[in-house]
């Protein structure tokens, strides 16, 4: 494929998670004025039941971390309950793109303090260091359904300064 591609395979994947949930992001300002004509007690509704079910399904599962599941579990809450997080939103994005059989793709999982993200990136060259940002972004597509983002890896310089430096534990699932 080649980088127009990737770039049309991003927006496809946010319109993709458009279809999927109704609420995107309840956990931040944005996803409340989202839809301002929806009663907002749905919003408050789903929000509810989103936290619920993730508390229930984490307290079942009991295993230890597996990126792949969770990826997997994360998709399902969010279609199950009609809203998600960055988290939960990328990983309905991952799964459609891996159906599409869209490859390379990352799955990023960013903690830094009381800030984190989650996004997926097409095309990452996996030779590359992920500490080495510069070398890899000018190839390499940001998918962030959170926020309609769907551009060259190097816009993540602006959206979110404040995960870098980039660490290879941010890369949290590569389907290649």
């Amino acid at each position: 494929m080649v980088h127009s591609e990737y770039s049309n395979a991003a927006k496809a994947a946010i319109e993709h998670v458009k279809r999927s949930v109704r609420y995107r992001g309840l956990n931040t300002v944005s996803g409340w004025i989202r839809d301002p004509l929806d009663d907002p007690r749905w919003k408050f509704y789903a929000g509810i039941q989103n936290y619920l079910k993730g508390a229930q399904r984490s307290a079942a599962y009991g295993g230890s971390f597996d990126a792949k599941r969770f990826i997997e579990q994360s998709a399902r809450l969010a279609i199950d309950t009609d809203t998600g997080n960055c988290g939960e939103l990328s990983a309905i994005a991952l799964l459609y793109l891996k159906e599409k059989d869209i490859a390379p793709l990352d799955y990023f999982g960013i903690k830094r303090g009381s800030w984190n993200h989650a996004f997926v990136i097409l095309n990452r060259d996996d030779g590359i260091p992920v500490a080495d940002f510069a070398a890899w972004s000018y190839q390499a597509v940001v998918c962030d359904p959170l926020y309609d983002r769907a551009a060259d890896a190097g816009h993540l310089t602006t959206w979110y300064g404040k995960m870098f430096p980039l660490k290879k534990t941010d890369v949290w699932y590569r389907y290649a």
